[in-house]
C-alpha cells in the first residue's frame, strides 16, 4: 500500500465489460477518421453500430487494454497487432490475449485489475476473494490517501464488470451470447468457487499457474516493457509485476524465466548467494519489437 496520492479509477466503462470485436473496430474507427475526437463525433454511433454509452465503454477499453496511449493515439504495440503490420487484428492468437491481459493491469486505467491481480494478493496466503473484501481494501487505500471512500454502487458495477470478463456466466433463458463474448474469457484467470461468504456474496479464486499457454517472446516482451531501460530486474519485482498481471505462481514464474534463458541468449538468471535477478543484454525497442515479431512468426 502506497502511502502518496494515487489516482484509482473505478467508472469510465458505463457497466459494459469489453467485446471482443469492439477492440478492432475501434482501432479501425481511428484509423479511418482524420478528427482527434472520433469518439465524441456524432458519426462515431452509426460507424460503431453501437449506443451513446458504448461508444463510450469503446473508448474507456481501448485505453485500458493500452491501444490508446495517453495522447489518445493508436499505441506503437496497437499498431503492429491491427494495423501496419497486421499480427492478429482478430485476436485469434492466445499471445494477443496475454498481451491484453498485461497491459490490462499495467495501465491502471481501469484499477481493479491491477488491485486484484497483484497488490491485493501480495500479502495474502490464499487466492479467494468477495466483492466486499476488495471493496475494503479500496476505502482502506482511498482513507490512507486522505481520499473519499467509493461509492457502494460505482464499485459494485465494477467488480460485475471485472468477473464478466473472466468468468462466463451460468447458461439460462436469460443470459445472452453476448455474455459469453469477452476477449479474455479463455485464460481462464479467475474462477468461481461456487461458495458464498457470510454475507452471502460469491467466493472467486485466482487461477495462478504455470500459465504453459504463454510463449517466452511475449513473457519477454512483457518484460522488456515494463523494465525499459533497465540491465537488471530482481525476481520479486517481476513477480509483484509481470507474474502477478499473467497471473504467474511462483512455481510458473520461475519455469517462464528459466525457459526465456534457454530459448534467449540475451536474457541470464543469476541466482547468487539467494539474490535472484534476471539480467537483460539488450533492452532496446528494437529488439522487445522483433520478440513481438518473433511470438507471431514475422521476421
Amino acid at each position: 500500500m502506497t502511502s502518496n496520492q494515487e489516482s484509482l479509477r473505478f467508472s469510465g466503462h458505463d457497466t459494459f465489460h469489453c467485446k471482443e470485436q469492439w477492440i478492432l473496430k475501434g482501432v479501425q474507427l481511428i484509423d479511418n477518421q482524420e478528427s482527434k475526437n472520433v469518439f465524441s463525433a456524432d458519426n462515431a454511433i452509426p460507424l460503431l453500430g453501437v449506443g451513446k454509452n458504448m461508444v463510450r465503454s469503446i473508448q474507456h477499453w481501448l485505453r485500458a487494454f493500452g491501444i490508446l496511449n495517453k495522447e489518445d493515439a493508436i499505441s506503437e504495440f496497437a499498431n503492429s497487432l491491427f494495423l501496419t503490420e497486421k499480427l492478429d487484428p482478430y485476436l485469434e492468437n492466445e499471445g494477443s490475449l496475454w498481451l491484453l491481459q498485461y497491459y490490462l493491469c499495467k495501465t491502471n486505467h481501469s484499477s481493479i485489475f491491477q488491485l486484484i491481480f497483484s497488490r491485493y494478493f501480495s500479502d495474502k496466503a490464499t487466492l479467494e476473494f468477495s466483492e466486499y473484501q476488495i471493496l475494503n481494501y479500496v476505502n482502506r487505500i482511498l482513507v490512507d490517501n486522505d481520499q473519499k471512500e467509493i461509492a457502494i454502487k460505482t464499485f459494485n458495477s465494477d467488480f460485475k464488470v471485472f468477473i464478466r470478463t473472466y468468468v462466463s456466466p451460468v447458461k439460462n433463458e436469460k443470459t445472452i451470447e453476448d455474455d459469453f463474448n469477452a476477449p479474455l474469457l479463455s485464460l481462464n484467470l479467475v474462477a468461481d468457487t461456487g461458495r458464498k461468504n457470510d454475507v452471502n456474496q460469491t467466493v472467486y479464486r485466482l487461477n495462478r499457474s504455470i500459465q504453459e499457454s504463454i510463449s517466452s517472446e511475449i513473457f519477454a516482451y512483457c518484460l522488456l516493457h515494463e523494465f525499459e531501460n533497465e540491465n537488471s530486474v530482481s525476481f520479486d519485482r517481476i513477480r509483484k509485476t509481470v507474474g502477478s498481471y499473467l497471473c504467474l505462481s511462483n512455481e510458473g514464474l520461475e519455469i517462464q524465466i528459466d525457459k526465456l534463458c534457454e530459448e534467449e541468449n540475451q536474457f541470464v538468471y543469476k541466482d547468487d548467494a539467494g539474490v535472484r535477478q534476471l539480467q537483460f543484454k539488450n533492452n532496446s525497442n528494437e529488439f522487445k519489437n522483433n520478440m513481438l515479431k518473433k511470438h507471431y512468426g514475422v521476421h
